[in-house]
């Protein structure tokens, strides 16, 4: 389980999408600069685990070249609002509608979504695990 703090990632970015994916990449895998020159240096020194939670953040971080730094950012945003109670107590890794306050016309076009039975779904988030083999 990978926790975040989505705020403090929004704040520290500036709201840039591609600064979010940067951060993102950063902490999932446990990135370090290489110099004081390195894009990441500034945010290396700061916290940003928090509330929030992604089940699969390597899934999606593996298949990100597929969309744009703006839909990844958007999941995020979406994926922070959920419950990570509910998570714990029932498994639910969707977000019911009622939780969002933007407007979800803003997030129709991103391939990482699906909206339905009132509920906003995460690709990534939704992956089965591997079948175990028994020999």
């Amino acid at each position: 389980m990978f926790l975040y703090d989505w705020q403090k990632i929004f704040e520290k970015s500036e709201g840039d999408a591609s600064v979010v994916f940067t951060i993102f990449k950063m902490m999932v895998t446990d990135q370090i600069p290489k110099s004081k020159y390195d894009k990441i240096y500034r945010f290396s020194y700061i916290n940003f685990i928090g509330g929030s939670f992604l089940i699969h953040p390597d899934v999606l971080l593996y298949n990100s070249y597929k969309y744009s730094h703006v839909e990844v950012a958007q999941y995020l945003a979406l994926a922070s609002l959920r419950p990570l109670s509910d998570y714990f107590v029932s498994g639910k890794t969707s977000l019911d509608l009622n939780l969002v306050e933007v407007d979800i016309e803003l997030f129709i076009e991103n391939s990482l979504l699906r909206i339905e039975d009132n509920e906003v779904h995460f690709l990534y988030e939704e992956v089965p695990q591997e079948k175990k083999q028994w020999h």
